[in-house]
């Protein structure tokens, strides 16, 4: 999903990555997942649905509710036409500002493998 809507940066980059299909309890499909969670808090699964990870489990619910709440918006805005993308600097910008912005402020990025980057 691009950045469609600066909430994005909430799953730890400018996009949120969608997994290539693979068959549910493949070898492949966690291959796939990590891949797509490199430096993310979210992906989509192709096909599947998708993931959030946090340092808690309210705050991985906290984001699968902001992805799912940004899916359903990227859809009605796409129903009415292009939407507008934000660019790559906008994105960071956003990014940096949510460094000392309320609850997200401290929300980690994992890694891929569900370690926190948080020294």
């Amino acid at each position: 999903m691009p950045p469609f809507h600066y909430m994005i940066a909430l799953a730890g980059g400018d996009s949120v990555r969608c997994a290539p299909y693979a068959l549910f309890g493949s070898q492949q499909l966690s291959d796939n997942a990590i891949e797509a969670l490199k430096d993310r808090k979210a992906c989509l699964l192709a096909n599947h649905g998708m993931i959030a990870v946090g340092e808690t489990l309210e705050k991985a619910l906290d984001i699968t509710q902001e992805v799912e709440t940004l899916c359903e918006q990227y859809l009605l805005a796409l129903q009415a036409g292009e939407p507008h993308i934000l660019s790559a600097q906008e994105m960071l910008d956003v990014q940096e500002k949510f460094k000392t912005y309320g609850s997200w402020a401290k929300a980690p990025i994992v890694d891929g493998i569900g370690k926190s980057n948080e020294k």
